[in-house]
């Protein structure tokens, strides 16, 4: 924990600072159109999600530690080359190698995090997880906005600055915290080299409901941190640190969520819950068709936040619980996450361009409508 939790934080908030400092230097200086702008932003959630799927056997061979040091070290690389020859096509090979990376860093955390863990001590180490992780997303984009203000390259510096020395402390930091145990193979399975198996899996059927919830909310997340920017400063003349002090307002919310759902385990397998955070969410996209002042988005980012928080610890805390393989249920997790952050993207991009801003929560409700009544059905199938 000493180790995962400030890396958890440091990597977000770097991560935040690039993603939305390159949106803007695709917007101003290439100057791409919404559209162009959801495809490149989807561009990353892509390549992790297919870094998910193509390089778990690889995490999985050299250890979580190893993996989260390849990422760290590579994503600040890959940023100083664009900084060196910045170019469109660059910044699209670029963007496409950071997600294809990030693989190598989210799912082998929280498999290394919660190993051994169940009940309340595993709400309560994915809840401080959490907690990290969107303290330093709540930060970011307010960093990214003040940087980008003093020049767009500003913020990847920076980015490059925290990804290189956080590298350097998860590469060495192994006379000081143990390495895990590998996570592949029959250990991660349960088996013996007999095949049969050790360990029986208890893990839960409200994972399904659980994961619907997850990738409904990053899909409407996604329109806010791609899309939102540029229609606040296009159509709302917000600067890029007024847009990024919105976000901020959003990821606060979500981080006093993450804090209180870690303190209380009324939800723990409660399936009203479970629906409730996609029910509100669908009310939350009714509400933004007719919000169009500053003030209405941070009433509205605020309660995002909260439903972020039930929603996704709902899907870490359901799919971890119970199950003996964690590392592939983490990559389900992430995948699901990162299904809806392309479909944020690329959809509410579309939708923005081609008729408005508030047809993109049209767009929204009816997919987080279709996703409501699917929880509703297997949560009635389930006992």
């Amino acid at each position: 924990m000493a180790l995962l939790i400030p890396t958890a934080f440091v990597g977000c908030l770097a991560m935040g600072i690039i993603n939305l400092a390159m949106l803007f230097i695709v917007k101003e200086r290439f100057h791409a159109g919404p559209q162009a702008v959801g495809v490149f932003t989807a561009l990353s959630s892509v390549a992790y999600f297919l870094g998910c799927i193509v390089l778990k056997r690889f995490s999985d061979r050299i250890g979580p530690r190893a993996a989260m040091s390849i990422m760290t070290l590579g994503t600040a690389g890959l940023f100083s080359l664009f900084i060196v020859v910045p170019s469109m096509a660059l910044a699209f090979g670029v963007y496409f190698l950071y997600g294809l990376l990030t693989a190598l860093f989210w799912p082998p955390m929280m498999t290394w995090l919660s190993a051994g863990l169940e009940g309340q001590e595993l709400s309560k180490a994915t809840n401080t997880f959490s907690l990290s992780w969107s303290s330093g997303g709540a930060i970011a984009p307010y960093v990214a906005g003040l940087l980008c203000e003093l020049g767009l390259d500003i913020p990847i510096y920076v980015g490059i600055a925290i990804f290189a020395l956080a590298g350097l402390v998860m590469a060495s930091s192994g006379s000081l915290v143990p390495s895990p145990a590998r996570t592949g193979g029959a250990e991660a399975a349960g088996t013996g080299s007999g095949g049969t198996t050790q360990v029986a899996d208890h893990s839960t059927p409200l994972r399904f409901p659980a994961w619907i919830g997850a990738f409904m909310i990053y899909a409407v997340l996604a329109v806010f941190s791609n899309i939102f920017p540029l229609f606040a400063k296009d159509e709302l003349a917000l600067s890029e640190s007024r847009i990024g002090l919105l976000l901020l307002v959003r990821a606060s919310f979500a981080a006093v969520g993450f804090w209180a759902l870690g303190r209380f385990g009324f939800w723990h397998f409660r399936k009203r819950y479970i629906a409730l955070g996609v029910f509100l969410l669908l009310l939350l996209d009714l509400a933004f068709v007719f919000v169009h002042a500053p003030a209405g988005f941070a009433v509205g980012l605020a309660a995002l936040g909260l439903v972020q928080a039930l929603c996704y610890n709902s899907s870490i805390f359901y799919g971890a619980s119970g199950a003996v393989d964690r590392a592939r249920r983490m990559t389900i997790h992430e995948a699901l996450l990162t299904a809806g952050q392309i479909l944020g993207s690329i959809g509410g991009g579309m939708a923005y361009q081609a008729y408005s801003w508030r047809t993109v929560f049209v767009f929204l409700a009816v997919i987080v409508g279709g996703g409501l009544v699917a929880q509703l059905v297997l949560l009635g199938r389930k006992a």
